[in-house]
């Protein structure tokens, strides 16, 4: 296993095909980092840096590139920050940066997810502050121009989850803070247009995708490892579920576990058998 640095704090936050983007801490502020991997050798790097701090969230592949996204020109605190414009930005194969956006979303914003479409690509994430907080979609053609932004929501807190495709359009995923904490779903058309919302559980969601046709949500439920499969739920204990990864026949869910790392296998065959894997247990079983 390798293991590379190139700052104070080095923080990989999303992958497309073969490009690693994140965060990089120089001792004075936060910038964007782009690295190509091959293997488990990083074979290019880039980073984009400016006014104050960058942060880079997100990406997706392209036929001919990549797109990006993230936050920019904000100030990185413990609470979230301010003055956060929303970023993304196109590269080329060697990731160099041919437009990018800044767009300012309630005085705070920040890209997390962007999905391309065979007419151009959207975005979504998190605005506004701590007391007023909500979520925003963004639909941009494939030469940067923004037609259409929507901002909505005014909760006490928020945590963006994913960007999706579904039956009508596109599903956003997020979780609100209004006394406790649920996971919503935003409906929207293929051109943007809003549809509807649905409460889906009580929770945090940090992650979330499709798989054998069900949605899975999976975070943490009060202090509990959870992950909910269609309308299954699954507790493990004390924990957070941070990813996942999803197979014909399994999901594998990794995160933290009674204070150990941990990955477990969710089977379709096998329903209420749960395995982990710990870096102290070479193999458990739920019962």
């Amino acid at each position: 296993m390798r293991t590379y640095s190139f700052g104070v704090e080095t923080v990989p936050a999303a992958m497309a095909k073969d490009l690693v983007v994140g965060s990089v801490h120089d001792g004075r502020n936060y910038r964007i980092m782009l690295a190509r991997v091959v293997g488990e050798e990083i074979i290019e790097t880039r980073f984009l840096a400016g006014e104050n701090d960058w942060e880079g969230h997100s990406a997706a592949e392209l036929d001919s590139g990549y797109i990006i996204g993230g936050a920019v020109e904000g100030v990185a605190t413990p609470d979230g920050g301010e003055g956060w414009k929303a970023y993304v930005a196109r590269l080329d194969k060697s990731l160099n940066v041919l437009w990018e956006r800044k767009i300012d979303v309630r005085e705070n914003g920040a890209v997390y997810s962007v999905l391309p479409t065979e007419e151009g690509l959207f975005i979504a994430g998190e605005t506004g502050r701590s007391g007023g907080k909500g979520f925003f979609l963004g639909r941009l053609s494939l030469e940067g121009e923004l037609l259409l932004l929507r901002d909505f929501g005014h909760w006490e807190d928020v945590v963006f989850t994913a960007l999706l495709p579904s039956e009508n359009g596109f599903k956003l995923i997020g979780s609100v803070k209004t006394g406790r904490w649920e996971v919503r779903a935003f409906d929207f058309g293929s051109s943007g247009e809003f549809l509807g919302e649905k409460t889906l559980a009580e929770g945090i969601a940090l992650t979330a995708d499709l798989w054998c046709e069900k949605l899975v949500l999976a975070g943490y439920r009060g202090e509990n490892f959870w992950v909910r499969v269609g309308k299954r739920n699954i507790t493990l204990g004390e924990g957070t579920v941070t990813s996942m990864f999803a197979t014909k026949d399994c999901l594998l869910v990794g995160g933290e576990l009674e204070g150990n790392a941990v990955i477990v296998e969710l089977s379709l065959n096998s329903p209420g058998r749960e395995k982990w894997w710990t870096r102290e247990s070479p193999g458990r079983t739920a019962r």
